[in-house]
C-alpha cells in the first residue's frame, strides 16, 4: 500500500507550530530539520505517535523528524504546504525564545558544517576510490582524466573557506557574496605569494599561511564581516549603502583578518588537532570503543554534532581522523547487526520488515531508522548495538584505523579508509566491520525478545 506522504507531511506541519512558526527548513538523508521560532508550540508527542515518523529530536529552535528512508517525499510534500520556497525562509517575526546558550551553540554549528558534508563526502570518497584504482594498478595516476578527476574533487577542500564563508552568512543573515569575496582575499594566489615572500601592514609582519583547507580563519573572518555589516548598514545612508557597506567590509574585514584573525584561526585549529591527537595517544583504543558505545545515545539527543567541526578540520589540517569517524563506523555497523538480529527472531511481521529495511540502510551507514525505529525502543536490542559497537570500535582503535573524509563510514563509503601509505588501513577497517556486525546480531538474536 502507497504511504501517504501529504497527509503525513499535513500532520507533521501541523505539529512543529504551523508553516508560522517554521523559519527555515531543510532535510539530510533521513530527517526534515525544522528551525522554530518558538519552540513552546511544537509537539513531540503528537509528532512521535505519527504514523511514518520514526522519531523527534529537539534541541533551541532546531525540530528534527526522522522519517527514514522517505524523507525526499515527505519533504516535497511539506514544501507545497508552506512558503518555504525550496528550503529557504519565511519572515522571521516571532519573538524570540529563551533558548539555553548550550542549544544555541550547537545550531550555529550544524547551521554551519552540516550543510557542507555532502560536498566534502562525496569528493573525499572520489579522491579515495581513485587512489584505491590506481594503487591496484587499475588505472594509471599519470593519466590527464584520473588528474583532471582527482584534481577537481581536491576543490571542495581547496575552497573549504569560501564555502564555510557562504554557510556562516547564511546562518547570520548577512550578504554571501560579500562573505565569499572576504574568505575568497584570503586564498588568492597573488597573496598566498604575498605572505610566503613576506609582507608587513602598519609594521605588522603577516603570517605566512596557506588558508586554502582551512575552517577557523574563515569562521572569524565571517564573525567580524556580521558586526562591520550590520553597523554600517545602520549608519548609511540608503542612495549609497548598495556599494558604501561592502567597500567598507573590505576595506576593515581583509586586512584584520590577515594580520589577526587569520593567524589565531589558524592556531586554534592546529590546537584542537593536537590536544585530540594527544588525547589518542594516551588513551588510544579505548578512546575510539567507548566513543563507539555511547554514540547511540548521543545521536538521540543530537550531541554527535559537536563533534562534526573537529571531525572536518582534522582532515582538512591534519589530512586524517582518528577518533570520531572509526569510532561512527563500528557504531553503525552495529546499528545494522542489531537489527538483524532482531529481524530473525521477532514474530512480529511488521518489525521484521522495519527491522531488515533499517538494517540495510545502517550498513550503508544511515542510522536513523534503525536507531528511531527499531533500537532505541528496545533495550535488549541496543545492548547488541553497545556490545557491537565496543567490540568493533576495539579492534579499529587497536589497529589505529584512519579516515580520510568526513561522512557517515558504511558499506558505501569504505574507500573513506584507503590509505595509499597503508594498505592495511581499509583491511583493518573491514575486519572491525566484520566484528561489529557479527557481536551486536549475536548478542540481540541472543537477548531480544517480543514479550520485553
Amino acid at each position: 500500500m502507497a504511504k501517504d506522504y501529504a497527509e503525513l507531511a499535513k500532520a507533521v506541519l501541523q505539529n512543529v507550530g504551523g508553516e508560522e512558526n517554521v523559519s527555515h527548513l531543510e532535510h539530510c538523508s533521513t530527517r526534515l530539520r525544522f528551525t522554530i521560532k518558538d519552540p513552546a508550540k511544537v509537539n513531540q508527542d503528537e509528532l512521535k505517535a505519527i504514523k511514518g515518523v520514526l522519531g523527534v529530536v529537539g534541541a533551541g529552535n532546531q525540530c528534527q523528524v526522522v522519517i527514514g528512508n522517505d524523507v525526499i517525499e515527505a519533504y516535497d510534500e511539506v514544501l507545497k504546504l508552506g512558503s518555504f520556497d525550496g528550503g529557504g525562509s519565511v519572515p522571521d517575526d516571532a519573538p524570540a525564545a529563551d533558548v539555553p546558550l548550550g542549544a544555541r551553540v550547537l545550531d550555529f554549528l550544524v547551521g554551519v558544517f552540516q550543510p557542507l558534508v555532502p560536498a566534502i563526502a562525496g569528493a573525499g570518497i572520489l579522491k579515495a576510490i581513485l587512489s584505491l584504482l590506481s594503487s591496484i594498478g587499475i588505472v594509471d595516476s599519470a593519466n590527464s582524466l584520473y588528474q583532471i578527476l582527482f584534481q577537481g574533487a581536491d576543490a571542495a577542500l581547496y575552497f573549504l573557506p569560501v564555502m564555510v564563508g557562504c554557510t556562516m552568512a547564511t546562518k547570520l543573515g548577512i550578504n554571501r557574496l560579500v562573505a565569499i569575496a572576504v574568505t575568497g582575499a584570503t586564498i588568492l594566489p597573488n597573496i598566498t605569494m604575498m605572505l610566503a615572500e613576506g609582507t608587513t601592514v602598519f609594521g605588522l609582519q603577516l603570517q605566512s599561511i596557506a588558508y586554502s583547507y582551512q575552517v577557523f580563519p574563515a569562521m572569524l573572518a565571517v564573525g567580524l564581516l556580521y558586526f562591520v555589516e550590520r553597523f554600517f548598514t545602520k549608519i548609511s545612508p540608503k542612495a549609497i549603502r548598495v556599494f558604501f557597506v561592502p567597500m567598507m567590509c573590505f576595506l576593515i574585514v581583509v586586512p584584520i583578518t590577515l594580520m589577526f584573525l587569520g593567524p589565531l584561526g589558524y592556531n586554534i585549529g592546529q590546537v584542537i588537532t593536537t590536544v585530540i591527537l594527544f588525547l589518542y595517544e594516551k588513551l588510544g583504543w579505548i578512546a575510539v570503543a567507548l566513543l563507539a558505545s555511547i554514540l547511540p545515545f548521543m545521536i538521540s539527543m543530537g550531541m554527535h554534532k559537536a563533534l562534526l567541526p573537529y571531525a572536518v578540520g582534522a582532515i582538512t589540517t591534519a589530512g586524517e581522523e582518528l577518533l570520531y569517524m572509526p569510532a561512527s563506523l563500528a557504531h553503525n555497523i552495529a546499528e545494522g547487526g542489531a537489527c538483524f538480529g532482531v529481524a530473525l527472531k521477532t514474530k512480529d511481521e511488521d518489525l521484521r520488515g522495519a527491522a531488515i529495511s533499517a538494517g540495510i540502510s545502517a550498513i550503508f551507514g544511515i542510522t536513523e531508522p534503525a536507531l528511531y525505529g527499531v533500537t532505541l525502543q528496545r533495550k535488549k536490542a541496543m545492548a547488541g548495538v553497545v556490545a557491537g559497537a565496543f567490540a568493533g570500535g576495539l579492534v579499529i582503535g587497536l589497529s589505529a584505523v584512519k579516515a580520510f573524509v568526513a561522512m557517515g563510514p558504511g558499506l558505501a563509503g569504505m574507500a573513506m579508509f584507503v590509505d595509499p601509505a597503508n594498505s592495511m588501513n581499509i583491511v583493518w577497517a573491514f575486519v572491525g566491520f566484520g566484528v561489529s556486525l557479527a557481536v551486536s546480531f549475536g548478542v540481540a538474536l541472543i537477548l531480544y525478545s517480543d514479550e520485553d
